[in-house]
């Protein structure tokens, strides 16, 4: 493998122009995997400055949303492993949990919701993040699977297990 030269100034500043025409695509899409603004703002801070750090391994004939859709993804993830590992006992209020689930938009009864609530949340992250994508948010398999940084065929086994455990019942989930 040939080492790529440094970056030229002309480089990064095209580069740079790059992620700030992505940006608030990037931030949308981590609103929606953190649920909370200012997760999503921190880790597409964090994001902003690995692939800022990393990028005289762009490719620049390469799918440059793409790259930094999964940087921001696996950026994202590596987020949630450390809040995950937290010491135990330390206090993270419900509202900053990564895996909250937003609130309904029209107004239903509250047994309904809360149902519905306990229901997607009993489903794997993954499943329920596609399956509310999908049905919620009316994006397409291959927007999902662009997102998520997933072949198109894995999004629709995720959301056909998803399928399977809502219609399987709580006994069986």
């Amino acid at each position: 493998m040939a080492l790529r030269p440094m970056p030229t100034e002309a480089f990064e500043t095209r580069f740079a122009a790059l992620l700030q025409q992505h940006r608030e695509r990037l931030l949308g899409f981590l609103r929606r995997l953190c649920g909370v603004e200012a997760d999503a703002e921190d880790v597409l801070q964090e994001t902003l400055a690995k692939v800022w750090r990393l990028r005289a391994s762009f490719d620049p004939y390469g799918n440059a949303e793409g790259w930094l859709l999964q940087a921001a993804f696996r950026t994202f993830c590596d987020h949630r492993a450390r809040r995950r590992r937290a010491v135990p006992g330390s206090v993270t209020g419900s509202a900053t949990e990564p895996d909250a689930l937003p609130a309904p938009s029209a107004p239903c009864p509250v047994e309904l919701r809360d149902e519905v609530v306990r229901t997607l949340a009993a489903l794997p992250s993954i499943e329920r993040e596609l399956l509310l994508g999908f049905h919620r948010d009316g994006l397409s398999l291959r927007e999902l699977a662009e997102r998520h940084a997933l072949p198109v065929n894995t999004v629709k086994s995720h959301l056909h297990r998803a399928r399977q455990r809502l219609a399987a019942g709580p006994e069986e989930r």
